[in-house]
């Protein structure tokens, strides 16, 4: 369930927000108990007025990532046919973003479930222009960087 590149739906605990149906993407796991994760978001913001798929803005530095409805990302674990999400959906770097243990990460959710693997260049490209942005801590830039050399290596 906590592989790096998975998407996962479940109804997140948010504090004083309350409770609400969230999608967060696992964006690392270290293979003992730390997963870094992040919301996505289909609210506007992309940065841009009319965001592509991918980095945006297309040129320049990187402020957002954002899946296009209808287009497909990755795989549904139950029969393998395709995912893409309903709308817009966006990530960014000040949003969302957390460092949690698989336990406290679980304890935060209802309902949990993977719905998607994303395709491996989908999910390079996710953590490259994570790892760009400005926005980004220090400290996950440095974990993405290690993603990124051992995506080139393999």
């Amino acid at each position: 369930m906590f592989k790096a590149g998975n998407i996962l739906h479940g109804c997140f605990d948010l504090g004083p927000n309350g409770k609400k149906n969230k999608f967060a993407i696992i964006l690392y796991n270290d293979s003992v108990e730390c997963i870094i994760t992040t919301f996505a978001t289909s609210q506007p913001r992309s940065s841009v007025s009319n965001p592509v798929h991918g980095k945006n803005p297309q040129e320049g530095e990187p402020m957002s990532y954002v899946f296009k409805s209808n287009v497909s990302i990755g795989t549904k674990p139950l029969d393998n046919s395709e995912f893409s999400f309903k709308k817009d959906t966006t990530v960014v770097p000040d949003y969302g973003i957390s460092e949690s243990t698989i336990s406290v990460f679980n304890a935060s959710v209802d309902n949990l479930e993977v719905i998607c693997k994303l395709y491996d260049k989908e999910y390079s490209n996710l953590i490259y222009t994570l790892y760009r942005c400005k926005k980004t801590k220090k400290k996950y830039k440095q974990i993405f960087e290690r993603i990124l050399q051992e995506t080139e290596s393999t």
